[in-house]
């Protein structure tokens, strides 16, 4: 069991440190677009969005053909598994809600020339990346 919560560990990890990187990549991409900086921070945002929600995704998808099945047994098998996506897509919501809010007012932000609160995302990504290569050793 502890082989896999490390393995777990290991790899939430390296998706988080591909998310802070390619949220790097977005903010000095969107610097130099200014009047269209929201395009390169919200098509990171929308894929990072995506591959959270994936796990929902999946589970959706077999969820909503044994619904409609006409055999008891796997439509309530499908209604269990179409509830147990939506109890993890709901509350996602809430968490990311802050997440997405806080990157569209860096987006607006830069292209009205106020780059304060993109600085203060950069630095903490810079400083994220850091830790996340001194602990786990890559580069």
């Amino acid at each position: 069991m502890t082989v896999l919560l490390d393995d777990a560990r290991k790899w939430w990890g390296w998706i988080t440190l591909l998310r802070h990187r390619s949220e790097l990549r977005a903010i000095r991409i969107a610097r130099s677009l200014r009047l269209l900086a929201i395009f390169p921070i919200f098509t990171t945002v929308v894929f990072w969005w995506f591959v959270f929600c994936l796990p929902a995704i999946l589970v959706s998808i077999p969820s909503f053909s044994l619904m409609a099945s006409p055999r008891p047994v796997e439509h309530l098998l499908g209604g269990v598994l179409y509830g147990i996506a939506t109890l993890y897509a709901l509350p996602a919501l809430f968490f990311a809600a802050p997440w997405f809010f806080r990157w569209y007012f860096i987006a607006v932000g830069l292209m009205f020339n106020r780059s304060s609160m993109a600085d203060r995302k950069e630095d903490e990504l810079v400083s994220a990346i850091r830790n996340a290569e001194a602990t786990t050793g890559t580069t």
